[in-house]
């Protein structure tokens, strides 16, 4: 019995963090959208690592996928995480644990990453049964955020449980889509669920933008066509830059490098560039 009661009693009292607060304090931003394939991951892991190395920035990036596309994508550069914690078994203890025990290093000057983590895709269905749910993650980043300037979450293409802990977690939402009309859909319904997450979840969480990816420069009227109309519905939330369709990009993922140390002089790797300054200039406004 006593042992019993001691154990309830360590429960009750919270374990400290093994980490100390940093001296940052990370805007986080989740990249998000309901339909794959329309280069959320690519956008999450050449943004991330043009924040790293072109602006200095301290950046970790959490893999949220169970497909764990960001350490294919960057496989050629990430460092071995020896004895490093799951981001799934992070988000289910009942202990204190931070996602800075999933971080590894890369060879990409100030950019982090949580390794590929097939674990998650069976936490999607436990998450539901822990209490207080849609916060898991963003308890698991308190002192985290303190050590990096900005944390991008690449979300799975879905409005399942571990998106919604990403929509909590996060200051800001990034949401990549094509021109295709099944695509210009989900990237409305997501920022429908933003709005809800804002209004029943009382979460000030803010879209930072749309932005287009696999843009085709051989279809300049038609694609003209579409971004009028999307611009009439979305306003000012439409980045003014956007992503085209390039082979170098694919073949970066490929290699397992991002577009910049793959092909740093290609049209991918500026329109990347171009992006993450969007995006800084976004922040600072707000």
């Amino acid at each position: 019995m006593r042992n019993l009661i001691t154990s309830g009693l360590r429960k009750l009292v919270k374990s400290e963090s093994r980490y100390s607060p940093g001296s940052r304090q990370a805007d986080v931003v989740s990249i998000a959208t309901v339909k794959g394939g329309v280069g959320k991951t690519t956008t999450a892991v050449n943004v991330a690592a043009a924040l790293a190395a072109d602006h200095g920035k301290r950046v970790l990036l959490i893999d949220l996928d169970a497909q764990g596309h960001c350490s294919a994508s960057l496989e050629a550069v990430i460092g071995e995480g020896d004895g490093t914690t799951m981001v799934h078994e992070i988000l289910l203890s009942d202990d204190d644990l931070e996602i800075l025990d999933a971080a590894v290093s890369t060879e990409v000057d100030g950019l982090a990453v949580t390794p590929a983590d097939p674990g998650l895709a069976d936490a999607e269905g436990r998450i539901s049964q822990k209490i207080g749910k849609e916060l898991l993650l963003r308890d698991a980043l308190k002192v985290t955020r303190t050590h990096f300037d900005l944390i991008l979450v690449d979300c799975p293409p879905n409005k399942g449980n571990l998106t919604l802990n990403a929509l909590l977690a996060s200051d800001y939402v990034l949401i990549p889509t094509d021109l295709s009309p099944l695509s210009v859909k989900g990237a409305d319904e997501l920022i429908e669920t933003v709005l809800t997450v804002r209004e029943r979840l009382q979460h000030q969480v803010e879209v930072l933008g749309v932005v287009l990816t696999r843009v085709d420069g051989r279809t300049v009227k038609i694609n003209e066509n579409i971004r009028q109309t999307i611009e009439e519905a979305w306003g000012e939330l439409l980045f003014d830059r956007h992503i085209g369709i390039n082979t170098k990009i694919a073949q970066a993922q490929l290699a397992g490098e991002p577009i910049f140390d793959h092909a740093p002089k290609s049209r991918g790797a500026r329109h990347y560039q171009n992006l993450a300054e969007e995006i800084l200039e976004r922040l600072d406004d707000n």
